[in-house]
């Protein structure tokens, strides 16, 4: 099996496809501070408690293989949040525990994933702190969803808990983050620099890293252990490049605003 270490390093690469940009770590309340033209949340996380059902769907996703396997695959996801699942069980499949016939395990994986995943999205409800911070920066207006969780599942349960009227648009894998972002900003005739992304994920990270995004860091429902130290690696000490800073829980962003 390859090693954890570089499972998560072959995801990232894959999910940035361009050049990090070098952030530099900046207060709270300078980077909530600007008048941004784009906001970008992710979903798991930010808006829903849902990290702890996701890893327990990935194991009843694949009930069926070697625990140990199961069990590196789900340690390999908290390592590597905001990247879509359709990456992972391509990787598991493919590198983690290879299968005669990829696709067929893949599509069953997908199917049990996304019942699972849909059933706990059910029995929660949104937080109202992300709502109202949706609102603050003008709602369908300007903010946006960019999810690893599947598209079409993801504006099914926004859709049943009426919220799609909240954010201009709600967005998922299989299309990437990075893809997103890029689509709405050009959309919008608006810049990396004039945008702000919300995530609690790695694969937040790389996503604004790959595109420039000033970046806030939520730790509060984040399964990222590692967050503070990585992304402060990644980051100057202080530079022209954009922004990135971090958010103990949502009353510290609401405090800051």
């Amino acid at each position: 099996m390859q090693p954890l270490l570089d499972c998560r390093r072959t995801l990232i690469d894959a999910n940035l496809g361009k050049t990090a940009m070098t952030h530099h770590l900046a207060p709270l309340d300078t980077l909530l501070a600007p008048p941004y033209k784009v906001v970008f949340m992710d979903c798991d996380g930010i808006i829903f408690d849902t990290n702890r059902s996701k890893c327990d769907a990935f194991r009843y996703a694949l009930a069926d293989y070697p625990t140990d396997a199961v069990e590196a695959l789900v340690a390999h996801h908290m390592a590597s949040g905001g990247i879509s699942r359709y990456v992972k069980f391509k990787h598991f499949f493919a590198t983690m525990h290879p299968v005669a016939d990829p696709g067929a395990a893949l599509a069953k994986a997908l199917e049990r994933f996304g019942a699972f995943s849909e059933e706990a999205y059910a029995a929660l409800k949104p937080r109202p702190e992300s709502l109202r911070f949706a609102a603050h920066f003008g709602g369908r207006d300007a903010v946006h969803v960019i999810s690893g969780s599947d598209g079409d599942e993801l504006r099914r349960v926004f859709d049943s808990q009426g919220l799609s009227d909240r954010f201009g648009s709600v967005c998922g894998s299989p299309e990437t983050k990075v893809t997103h972002a890029t689509r709405i900003l050009e959309a919008a005739g608006a810049t990396a620099a004039n945008a702000l992304f919300i995530g609690d994920g790695g694969g937040d990270w790389d996503a604004a890293r790959a595109i420039g995004l000033p970046f806030i860091f939520l730790a509060e429902m984040s399964e990222w252990s590692a967050a503070t130290r990585d992304i402060s690696a990644d980051c100057e000490a202080v530079g022209d490049g954009p922004g990135a800073a971090f958010a103990e829980d949502w009353a510290a962003i609401e405090t800051a605003l």
